[in-house]
């Protein structure tokens, strides 16, 4: 019981985001051009910048023993599940599971001679405690630019919305493989979304 004690799956130990938003001080009824003519302040008027900065830290990676079938000589409670009451199997940890900094990579994230599947049954449950590795951090920077239009109705606004998601582009890894059991342990196949970028016009009555 006293490895089932740890943080939880989605513990996040630094939120940091940032927002902010800046309205160009150019067009009417601003500190520049205040007096332009309509049609000049529907070019050079009305227009924003938003940023999003949204920096995570690592989330937890919870090492498994088997995926799937667990060998019968292992089993305690008949291969349930664990949200039906099964076992949560994990391996035996002898050293560092992280890999060392100087050869850590998406193919060689753990140390894997340091984590060993239990080869005794009368002690299935192998000594790694719940979550006792974390992935890697999430970094994105998002970026707005939008451009407002004056509509003849006063209570009538006319938003052209242009949005980066990943404006940077930065490559954010998610969770590497923490089954011990398969090939591809320590391993990391996936990435969180690419730069995204979206266009809209938003109509505001």
């Amino acid at each position: 019981m006293r490895s089932e004690r740890a943080v939880s799956n989605y513990d996040q130990k630094l939120t940091d985001i940032l927002s902010l938003v800046y309205e160009l001080p150019v067009g009417r009824d601003r500190r520049f051009a205040a007096n332009v003519p309509g049609a000049l302040d529907q070019v050079i008027g009305g227009w924003q910048l938003s940023i999003i900065n949204t920096a995570l830290s690592a989330p937890p990676v919870n090492l498994r023993a088997w995926n799937g079938s667990v060998p019968t000589a292992f089993q305690t409670v008949g291969n349930l599940a664990e949200w039906r009451g099964g076992e949560a199997f994990r391996p035996n940890i002898s050293g560092p599971v992280l890999a060392d900094e100087s050869i850590r990579s998406v193919d060689n994230y753990f140390n894997a001679a340091n984590v060993a599947l239990p080869t005794d049954p009368s002690h299935p449950f192998g000594n790694a405690g719940r979550n006792i590795v974390r992935a890697l951090p999430l970094n994105q920077l998002d970026l707005g630019l939008f451009k407002n239009f004056r509509l003849p109705k006063e209570n009538m606004k006319l938003q052209f919305r242009s949005e980066m998601f990943n404006a940077l582009n930065h490559t954010n890894f998610t969770a590497p493989n923490g089954d011990r059991a398969s090939a591809s342990f320590g391993t990391i196949r996936g990435t969180f979304p690419a730069r995204q970028i979206q266009f809209a016009l938003k109509l505001m009555f």
